[in-house]
Formats: structure tokens, sequence, C-alpha cells
């Protein structure tokens, strides 16, 4: 164990000095794809993330991406990689890097798979797709899709898109709403919903929106 951590914080560090750089240097440029170029270290310009727990930006909400870039700035969340590239970033490359990435189609087709509710019974589903589609009615926990709507698609302007997301990524912000390491988000209920599940559940319902959509 001491081994694993050991490597995730040395990968931590050489990421932080690869994008120190990058960092500064989007202040001394005024090419508006200076932005585009840092992001896409981790997020490739497809918005596709490159390694696991690095999330997909692809499809996701404008204004949903702008609020989580400006909550990186102003250090209401905190990712040591995000810290580094959104550090001082003026709101003009803010809202460049939202639209670009808002318009980026990805590698999943969501809009000719898509699930509603009602289209099954709740007995034939699997534990995350039951989550995902009754929530818990026993702790009043709400269905995911009652904001993030059908399959995980998204709902703008606030609500990201979770079908097709990275599962690692996903399964780590819910572990964060429940520790108390990131902000409860729209309408403050993310909180109550990840305490809500055990981490049995979390794996569940992750691995349910990761599979979501059909691969072009």
């Amino acid at each position: 164990m001491f081994q694993q951590l050991f490597q995730q914080s040395f990968s931590k560090i050489i990421l932080l000095i690869f994008l120190l750089p990058i960092s500064q240097s989007l202040f001394a440029q005024e090419n508006p794809d200076d932005i585009i170029n840092a992001c896409s270290a981790c997020h490739g310009f497809d918005g596709v993330g490159k390694e696991a727990g690095i999330p997909s930006l692809w499809g996701q909400p404008e204004t949903y991406l702008k609020h989580q870039i400006e909550a990186f700035r102003d250090s209401t969340r905190i990712n040591l990689a995000m810290d580094a590239v959104s550090h001082e970033l003026p709101d003009k490359d803010i809202i460049y890097a939202a639209q670009y990435y808002s318009k980026q189609t990805g590698p999943s087709d969501l809009s000719g798979s898509l699930v509603w509710r009602g289209d099954k019974w709740p007995g034939d589903m699997s534990l995350g797709e039951k989550i995902a589609y009754t929530g818990k009615l026993a702790v009043k926990m709400p269905a995911c899709v009652t904001c993030h709507g059908p399959s995980g698609v998204g709902v703008a302007p606030f609500f990201p898109r979770l079908g097709g997301q990275d599962k690692n990524y996903l399964s780590n912000q819910l572990h964060a709403w429940k520790t108390g390491k990131r902000p409860p988000g729209t309408m403050g209920v993310m909180v109550g919903i990840a305490i809500s599940l055990t981490d049995e559940e979390v794996e569940a319902v992750t691995a349910y929106f990761a599979a979501q959509g059909e691969k072009k």
C-alpha cells in the first residue's frame, strides 16, 4: 500500500512539474488556442481523459465547465493539476475552453441509446442502474437521472454528463463529496447523495454510467 501511495504522489509531482511551465506561458500569450493546448495535456483535444481518473470533458454543458474552472481558479475546488493550470487564468480563456470542450462530440453516442425512467421494472435492473433510475427511497435520495437526464446524458446548464464518463473519476468525486473535499454543487445536493451511498453502491452506479453510450 505504501508503494502505491508513493507512486501516486510521485506521479502528481511529475505532473505538476510538467504543467507549471504551461500555466506560466498562458499569461504571456494572446493566442486563445494556447489554453486548449494546455488542457489537452490531460484531457486531449477531443475532450477524452488520457488516463484513468481524468474526466472526459466532451459534450459537457458550457456553463458547467465554466463554473468548474472558475472554482479551481478561486480555490473553492482543489486539484493539484488544475490548480497549476487555472491559477490566475483570465475569464476569456475560461470561456474559450468551456465553449471548445462543450462542442466536442467524444467517442460515445448517448443520443441513440437513452434509457428513460419507466422503461424497465426496477426489479430487473442491476444495482447501479436501479440507483440511477430510482434512487434510494428509504433515505430520501433522488434518482441520479432526475438531474442528470436519461442515461446520464447531462442537462444544461448546470448538470454534467455522467454517461460515458471515466468510472474512476466519478467514483473519486463521490468520495470527495463524502469527505467534504468538494463543494456541494448545484442546489447543494451532492454531499447528501454521496453520504447516502455505500462503497458498493458507489462502485455500481459509477460503473453503470461509465458504460453508457454506443461507441462510434
